[in-house]
């Protein structure tokens, strides 16, 4: 048996280019027809009594989508990507609908304009009109919303706002329990502000990341860069089976980096802005330290290593401050500690390592990751088995025999094609071809 351990060490510039499930706006459109009516419904099962919200969650979740184009190749993943943003989508409504009720009257009022200026969208009404639902959303992706600067001036508005309203009320009675009330109302109020503002920052960095022009760097399987330096001074360490995307306004106006597969970042200290990293919608904000994210495209969930310093994690409401020396994921469960061995799995090969273990096709897809290894499995069934590895990132020979081991099969050559078999079963004859593989011409 061989098993060449040859390995590259420095990124691709160019992107891996799977076909896209979305490649014009001819199949969003056929995507939007399909899909409007569930996701209106998913919509509004998610935002209680505030339903008259959902046309303009949806409208902004299929933007979100189409920025995200790019990376989609299939109907699944299309779906699962529009149902998450219109989960976060109506949270952000509620959260916003909840501090603009704080602030009562105007600021209310301005709140509401806010939304429709960051959005795009006209107000929302109860009722779902799929034709001027996509009127709107071709508008946005157009350019005539969504924008970056569309958020920071909703938020300077709502800040500006809220602070005449508070101080109106504040000129009221002058008595001792008033203005009491008056003061907490203003705090209720700053927060509310800063709530907003916050939230149109992460949803202006989410869009400027997933911007369908960015160029991304690329690692293939088997691939891990060396160091690489970013316009910031910080340093950056990409993983196999990687993309990274760096948005124009990166170092001057965000630092900012979507990530979909795995990373290391050491952030240059003393910056003005903070370090973003985007991963599978959620946010890992560093000001000056290091750490590591993984999120794969087809992960259900983020995960966090910090090795120096603290990372704040965001994903949706949900925030969690992440000290040195631990790990956490985030997924529709919260933000919770990760458990070690999948700590193990997902950055031991910040150490030098290549870890997996589960059933034998989670373990076959960690080796065409880490080693660029294919191996293929005649007998379906085998997939079910329990598998593992654990070896030195320049072992793929290691890797295979444990995988032999654990799971109780025999890896071989047949023809030209790599394969598992049950260890207990007849090997074919020496030569004859894989069942499925194409014969040899003579």
């Amino acid at each position: 048996m061989s098993s060449p351990d040859t390995r590259p060490t420095a990124p691709q510039s160019t992107p891996l280019t799977p076909a896209s499930f979305l490649g014009d706006e001819n199949a969003l459109k056929r995507a939007f027809d399909l899909e409007f009516n569930a996701a209106i419904a998913e919509a509004r099962s998610k935002l209680g009594d505030a339903t008259s919200l959902a046309p303009r969650v949806v409208e902004t979740a299929f933007v979100n989508v189409w920025q995200q184009r790019a990376s989609l190749t299939a109907q699944e993943q299309f779906k699962s990507v529009l149902m998450t943003e219109i989960h976060h989508g109506a949270a952000r409504a509620l959260s916003r609908r909840h501090a603009a009720g704080r602030f009562g009257g105007a600021a209310s009022g301005s709140v509401a304009r806010d939304e429709q200026t960051m959005t795009g969208t006209h107000a929302a009404t109860p009722d779902a009109d799929p034709e001027a639902a996509w009127s709107r959303i071709t508008r946005t992706i157009h350019g005539e919303g969504h924008t970056a600067e569309a958020h920071r001036a909703a938020a300077s508005a709502t800040r500006h706002e809220a602070a005449a309203h508070m101080k109106d009320v504040a000129k009221r009675p002058s008595w001792v329990v008033p203005v009491l009330i008056g003061v907490v109302a203003l705090v209720l109020a700053l927060w509310g502000v800063r709530a907003l503002s916050n939230a149109g920052e992460e949803d202006a960095i989410s869009s400027a990341v997933a911007a369908p022009g960015i160029q991304p760097i690329a690692s293939s399987s088997g691939q891990i860069s060396r160091p690489v330096k970013l316009g910031d001074g910080s340093q950056m360490q990409i993983g196999p089976d990687t993309k990274i995307y760096i948005p124009d306004q990166f170092p001057t106006k965000m630092r900012a980096i979507r990530v979909d597969g795995t990373a290391s970042f050491e952030v240059a200290p003393g910056g003005t802005l903070p370090f973003h990293v985007v991963a599978n919608h959620t946010h890992f904000i560093a000001t000056g330290t290091k750490f590591a994210v993984s999120a794969y495209p087809g992960d259900s969930n983020a995960k966090v290593f910090v090795q120096e310093g603290s990372v704040t994690v965001k994903l949706g409401k949900q925030i969690t401050t992440v000290a040195a020396n631990q790990a956490m994921v985030a997924d529709a469960k919260g933000i919770n500690a990760l458990p070690e061995d999948q700590k193990t799995e997902a950055f031991g090969w910040l150490s030098g390592q290549a870890t997996a273990h589960g059933n034998l096709r989670h373990v076959m897809e960690a080796l065409t990751r880490w080693f660029n290894y294919d191996v293929k499995v005649i007998d379906r069934p085998l997939f079910d088995r329990e598998a593992s590895f654990s070896v030195p990132l320049d072992s793929s020979r290691l890797a295979i025999s444990q995988v032999e081991k654990s799971a109780n099969v025999k890896f071989a050559y047949e023809g030209e094609t790599k394969v598992f078999r049950d260890a207990g079963a007849k090997a074919p004859a020496k030569g004859a071809p894989a069942k499925g593989a194409p014969a040899k011409k003579k």
